[in-house]
């Protein structure tokens, strides 16, 4: 099964058209056929930016038999080398688990890429019910603690 975690990235047009071809000639030199990019889950795009992602993902950057993954990842990399812009954010299933970074171009005309929104939220009814739950069985104990 595995772990999975939601990714989502934004580009400039120029700086998806440089990710594109590296990730082609990453994922040839390295003999595989899965590439991401051809595979998104959400693809927004406008004039001047892309806006991409993938939804309960296997993310291992850097692990044997993901170099799907790591092909995107070092892509980043050498856009930030080559100066152009992007946002990278991911959401992992723990709470606490998540990561954002970017690099901001100084030259690029695309500067100001929309960095990718998201919201953890409290699920009020959830930890209610395990409050709840605990209290009824402390009521349980302390009526058996009781008769005893």
């Amino acid at each position: 099964m595995g772990y999975r975690s939601d990714v989502r990235i934004v580009t400039s047009k120029k700086g998806f058209k440089k990710l594109s071809n590296y990730v082609k000639n990453y994922l040839k030199d390295k003999n595989e056929d899965y590439n991401l990019l051809e595979h998104l889950d959400f693809k927004v795009e406008n004039s001047y930016e892309k806006y991409f992602g993938w939804n309960g993902i296997k993310w291992y950057d850097g692990c044997e038999g993901y170099e799907e993954v790591t092909a995107i990842v070092e892509g980043l990399s050498k856009l930030a080398e080559e100066d152009y812009s992007y946002r990278f954010a991911r959401i992992g299933e723990s709470y606490d688990d998540y990561e954002t970074y970017s690099y901001e171009s100084e030259q690029e005309e695309e500067q100001d890429l929309e960095y990718p929104s998201f919201i953890r939220e409290f699920d009020d009814e959830y930890t209610a019910s395990f409050i709840n739950q605990m209290d009824e069985k402390n009521n349980l104990n302390q009526v058996c603690e009781v008769s005893v």
